[in-house]
Order: structure tokens, then sequence, then C-alpha cells
């Protein structure tokens, strides 16, 4: 057999220690799960995700519950497949919204469990969504006095008047002119 000295066995451990360490942090970082995660599965379609991405964080009352599983678009919808944790039991009338953390921060989606007696089964559907807001588009209707021009078909800047309503008594025609 060959002789090894006592500093090449200690320079091989070494190096084997080195590779283990490099091998956990890669599928650490790399996301990989190597024990089953204690989580289940569950969809919701929205009109706009506006930027949110797969591995975002799924939140309820300011908490991480889950993440984002998958994004892809289904019948013009954003079909979201997301992933939280087994403790929690969802009601069938959950809302699920795309919030931003901040004005320009990360986009998650935000739960807000709803009150019926009976729960989302894994691999079900959140009927109930709110998309994204456009803060570019926020921004402009507030800039230029909103979506009254739009709607009154003219281009005077004046709104259309209220409907009447108890508060807000129809006008008489004296009012108008």
């Amino acid at each position: 057999m060959l002789d090894y000295t006592k500093t090449e066995i200690i320079a091989g451990m070494f190096l084997i220690l080195g590779l283990i360490a490099l091998a956990y942090l890669s599928v650490s970082i790399g996301g990989l799960k190597i024990v089953p995660a204690h989580t289940y599965g569950v969809s919701a379609r929205f009109s706009n995700i506006g930027d949110l991405k797969q591995r975002a964080p799924v939140k309820m009352a300011g908490v991480t519950v889950g993440e984002v599983r998958s994004i892809h678009l289904a019948d013009y919808y954003a079909s979201v497949t997301m992933t939280v944790d087994r403790t929690l039991a969802l009601p069938e009338d959950t809302i699920a919204s795309i919030s931003t953390a901040g004005l320009l921060g990360e986009s998650y989606v935000s739960l807000s469990p709803g009150a019926s007696d009976r729960n989302l089964p894994p691999g079900g559907r959140i009927v109930h969504t709110e998309p994204a807001v456009n803060v570019v588009d926020l921004i402009s209707r507030f800039a230029f006095g909103g979506a009254g021009a739009a709607s009154t078909g003219g281009s005077s800047g004046h709104a259309a008047p209220a409907p009447p309503s108890p508060k807000n008594p129809a006008p008489r025609k004296e009012q108008l002119r």
C-alpha cells in the first residue's frame, strides 16, 4: 500500500469537507429542496400581475406563508400557482391580490381570508382576485384629471353631474343653466 503522511490526509479531508460545503450552498441558494416542504399548492387567475415573479413571497397579514411557484398565461389571464404552509387553512372565499412592497418595491401575493366555513382543498383555485395596481396609470389619471373627461365624450374638462341620490337630489332645470 501507499504511505500517506499526516499532512496529506488532513489536506484530503479538508478538500472533501470543502466540496460538501460547496454542494450544500449550491443546493440551498439555488432553491432546490432536498427535504419535502410542508406546503400545499393553490392557484389563482389575475387579469394583471404587474411585476410579479416566480419565487415571490405569498403573505397574509404581512407574514410570509408561501411562495409563487409558477406563472403562465391561460385563456388570456395570468395563472399563478403558489405554495402555502400546510398549517394554514384558507377559506374558500379567500381574496388574493397583487401588492407591492413600497412604491417601487417587489411585488408579492397578499391573501385575505374570507368567512366561509369550508376550506380551499389542496390544489384548489382562489376565485376572488384583485390585479396589480398600475402606478403609471394612477399617476396619469391624477395628473390629467382622471377619467371624467374621457367618460363625458368631450374635451371640455368638466365632469358629468352626479346621478341623483338621497344626499344629492336631482337638480332642477334652473340649476343646470
